[in-house]
């Protein structure tokens, strides 16, 4: 099964934990940049990760779901969603039903089985997130799609 695990940027929690999934399984990384385009049927598994930014994801996974050009995406391809937040109220809930209605606008269904774990905002929230914990979770969660 071949799985890939889709990242909005080089840095901060989201990719380190991205790059701990990635070194330690067989799915493979992705960075957006505003030229990306991936062999998107060659996928079964797709993992969409984001921070999530007061209820939305981030900006670079926003427009990289929007540039998905129809029947790109093979319709046995499963796309699932990671967050890292810092755990306030319904934000992940609230940033999974914008990710699930801009897929389904694409004719893509988001799984509901997602994904998140804390992480460490501006050196003072949940210092020590994500956590080695976290990561094995994560790492276990990815595996077993």
């Amino acid at each position: 099964m071949k799985k890939m695990i889709v990242c909005p940027k080089e840095f901060g929690n989201t990719y380190k934990v991205c790059s701990y999934v990635s070194n330690n399984s067989d799915v493979k990384l992705k960075v957006v940049t505003k030229t990306t385009e991936y062999d998107l049927p060659y996928y079964d598994v797709i993992i969409l990760a984001s921070g999530i930014y007061v209820g939305h994801v981030h900006k670079n996974i926003l427009n990289w779901i929007n540039s998905i050009k129809t029947n790109t995406i093979n319709s046995n391809t499963k796309v699932y969603i990671f967050f890292t937040w810092f755990g306030r109220g319904n934000s992940d809930k609230v940033a999974f039903n914008e990710v699930k209605n801009l897929l389904r606008e694409k004719g893509i269904k988001l799984e509901d089985n997602y994904m998140k774990c804390f992480g460490k905002g501006f050196g003072v929230i949940r210092n020590s997130h994500p956590n080695e914990e976290e990561y094995i979770n994560v790492l276990l969660w990815a595996n077993k799609l």
